[in-house]
């Protein structure tokens, strides 16, 4: 197992038993077998042990929406965060655990919105390219905050079903592109 994922691991666990806020970087470190030193290696801090993934995801979305045909965002966007978002039963206990920390742990979730800002405006502007139009436009900044809004609920409505496996989340992928394509005017 690489040492960054082994660190991700032991960092969830710790933080899941200890607290966030009690759990220091030196537990981490010793716990993942590195010194405080290689630690910061990998990670400038520890809130990006929990974050880190937002900005692997992000740049595996960019990727997804670049090979997607058409001019449809929402059809392209769909793809991509079905993409993105396929985890194996074995995952399922740290996404819970980091999805966790994000929504309990006020520093997290507010820097967690800052790195939502990049998957926003990657959004914008892969909705803009396919409509031809600025992706400065309100209806790019739109089309690119509603997707971020819709995925951050589905995660949260996911997360709260300890019952529910991979399948239901990219069921629920899906029910909040289907409310997206609809748009909101009739129930």
């Amino acid at each position: 197992m690489p040492v960054a994922r082994r660190l991700e691991d032991v960092a969830l666990e710790l933080f899941a038993t200890q607290g966030f806020d009690e759990t220091t970087v030196d537990e981490l470190a010793l716990a993942g077998g590195v010194g405080r030193r290689t630690f910061f290696r990998y990670f400038p801090t520890k809130l990006d042990v929990v974050l880190g993934e937002l900005d692997d995801g992000l740049a595996a979305l960019a990727s997804v929406l670049r090979e997607e045909p058409g001019d449809d965002p929402v059809a392209a966007a769909r793809a991509a965060f079905l993409a993105v978002n396929h985890y194996a039963d074995a995952e399922l206990p740290a996404l819970r655990r980091r999805l966790g920390l994000i929504e309990d742990v006020p520093e997290l979730a507010a820097r967690a919105t800052v790195r939502y800002r990049d998957w926003e405006q990657t959004l914008a502007t892969d909705a803009a390219a396919r409509w031809g139009t600025d992706p400065a436009s309100l209806r790019a900044q739109v089309f690119g905050r509603a997707v971020v809004a819709a995925m951050r609920a589905v995660f949260s409505a996911w997360h709260v079903r300890p019952e529910a496996d991979a399948a239901a989340l990219g069921a629920l992928v899906e029910e909040a592109f289907d409310a997206l394509a609809r748009g909101f005017s009739s129930p």
